[in-house]
């Protein structure tokens, strides 16, 4: 078996970089996530990456006893970049962005470009509408903040941020 089924409704997959020289059984992974059993779906290990289905509920948990062993990405996620009409010359800093985000509850947020004139974040497809919608009513010091949804496969690489998406 090469490939895990899709994801049953109300588990989130979660991927695991496991160090080199490190053999772990199903069972092992099961205890390193910290969930009870009946909560744990499918498993495949490979390796040097570990799979693991989890109960939705339960999968902030798992990821972050799982980032014990290694780096941990949520699998399946589709991201898409967002460019923002506001940059560093309109006043936009970082913490700035980072509440703007926020309050359009584009959290957790994948890469992020903060140019002089524009900015671009990566932001999970499932929340594009309700975000691009949220920031159409919001102002950065007094300036509408124009936000579009570039087509997939447009931008400067991936949108999601990890190792590979660079």
């Amino acid at each position: 078996m090469d490939q895990l089924p899709p994801p049953a409704a109300g588990q989130v997959r979660i991927r695991v970089r496991l160090p080199p020289e490190t053999r772990m059984t199903p069972g092992e992974l099961v205890l390193a996530a910290g969930v009870p059993i009946e909560r744990i779906g499918p498993i495949h290990i490979a390796r040097h990456d570990a799979t693991i289905d989890v109960a939705a509920e339960s999968g902030r948990v798992a990821r972050a006893q799982l980032d014990r062993i290694g780096q941990t990405a949520l699998v399946d996620w589709n991201w898409r970049w967002v460019r923002i009409g506001l940059g560093r010359n309109h006043g936009l800093s970082m913490g700035r962005l980072r509440k703007l985000l926020l309050d359009a509850d584009a959290l957790p947020a994948g890469r992020i470009h903060l140019n002089n004139t524009h900015t671009l974040v990566g932001v999970q497809d499932f929340r594009l509408p309700a975000v691009l919608a949220a920031m159409a009513a919001m102002r950065v010091n007094g300036l509408a903040v124009p936000a579009e949804a570039l087509p997939p496969g447009k931008g400067p690489g991936s949108p999601a941020f990890g190792p590979e998406s660079h």
